[in-house]
């Protein structure tokens, strides 16, 4: 018997009551991280029950109101990406308005909510590695704010999730009185930097029942099938991965040039530039999905960088992780949704060296699928209840 998260829940995802708390509306849920850069669209495959969007971006308020306006009633966060531009110091942990009217947390939050936004999210600098002042200054902070509807937002260099400082980070978070969203930044796919981060990052989520993790890929999922309020998931690359203010992405594989999608590759589990998939298929038969966007059709199709690819795309990777997440809260919290999500991890690994066969390359080939260590670590780490 299929087991029902929330049976029976119907919040209300938009009210102004700052009363109202943020975590039983977004308990369990996936949102999808739409770029402000551009007009915001109903996204079909979103679901919503379990779904909802993260606007993210300088222009993100004014995204969420035009999304708000186009009759979307789902859950919706607005996250103005303070963390790009500041640096969190604990004289200023949060980057607020700069206008003397509006130069407070409090006013920050509740026009988020005028917006459209279902919970507030608090507008916090980067948090550099290792440094505790202010980390503790995010925490007192925190502990002012005397909002129901808050979520406060932890935008973390992925040294917090290494053993040197992940006692320390624990012990901050559970003196924030308020639901906590982690962000994680380094240059490429943090969850690669250290061998012990996907552990360290299940550690924290078992310790604190009210740690959600934005902005990231699959692990995502992970965080969700291990206890996880909630977490978001981009949809383009720049929503699935952060780095420092200041810093540039130190490896760009269009040289600057015009921006190709990253397919979600189902039996894989894994995000692929369609660039490389072209060249992978360009002799065979390419993998093709049967989400309800792709219908057994080919997965090589959305090599272009134009809108209506880039779309089309998005849609079957949310089509994709959306029956994922159906299938986690399908199941018991605890050791069963914990076992099932290990195995399909699993499952997707075995099918790397059968597709690389399949096109001809050897086993070690570096030229074909290479299974991500964080799928590695999913599929291998022991699960416990």
């Amino acid at each position: 018997m299929a087991y029902s998260p929330f049976p029976g829940r119907t919040p209300a995802l938009r009210v102004l009551d700052a009363s109202v708390p943020a975590a039983p509306l977004l308990q369990g849920r996936v949102l999808l991280h739409e770029n402000a850069r551009f007009v915001p669209q109903m996204r079909t495959p979103l679901d919503d029950d379990l779904g909802g969007v993260v606007m993210s971006g300088e222009k993100a308020g004014e995204r969420a109101y035009q999304l708000r306006t186009s009759g979307f009633t789902g859950a919706l966060l607005i996250d103005t990406a303070a963390y790009k531009t500041h640096t969190a110091t604990a004289d200023e942990p949060f980057l607020l308005d700069g206008n003397e009217l509006f130069d407070t947390v409090d006013t920050s939050l509740q026009l988020q909510k005028a917006r459209g936004a279902s919970a507030a999210l608090t507008p916090t600098g980067y948090i550099p590695p290792g440094a505790s002042r202010v980390l503790k200054a995010v925490m007192r902070q925190s502990e002012r704010i005397e909002r129901a509807d808050t979520i406060v937002n932890l935008p973390i260099d992925i040294a917090w999730l290494t053993d040197a400082f992940l006692s320390q980070l624990i012990a901050v978070c559970k003196r924030i009185p308020h639901p906590k969203a982690l962000t994680l930044f380094r240059q490429f796919d943090p969850m690669e930097q250290a061998k012990s981060v996907p552990a360290n990052l299940r550690r924290v989520l078992a310790e604190l029942p009210d740690v959600a993790l934005l902005r990231t890929d699959l692990a995502a999922l992970d965080a969700l099938a291990h206890g996880g309020l909630f977490a978001g998931i981009g949809a383009d690359s720049a929503s699935r991965h952060s780095i420092p203010p200041g810093e540039r992405a130190l490896f760009n594989p269009n040289g600057g040039g015009p921006q190709y999608p990253s397919v979600l590759m189902p039996s894989l589990m894994c995000f692929k530039g369609t660039q490389s998939l072209a060249r992978l298929y360009a002799n065979h038969q390419p993998a093709t999905c049967s989400c309800d966007v792709c219908d057994g059709r080919g997965l090589d199709r959305f090599n272009d960088p134009g809108g209506e690819a880039r779309r089309e795309s998005e849609d079957h990777n949310i089509s994709t992780w959306s029956a994922w997440v159906i299938e986690i809260t399908s199941r018991k919290p605890g050791l069963e949704r914990k076992a099932w999500w290990r195995d399909k991890c699993a499952a997707a690994i075995a099918h790397y060296a059968l597709e690389n066969q399949r096109l001809g390359l050897s086993a070690n080939s570096k030229a074909g699928f290479v299974v991500p260590d964080p799928l590695e670590a999913w599929a291998t780490l022991p699960i416990t209840p």
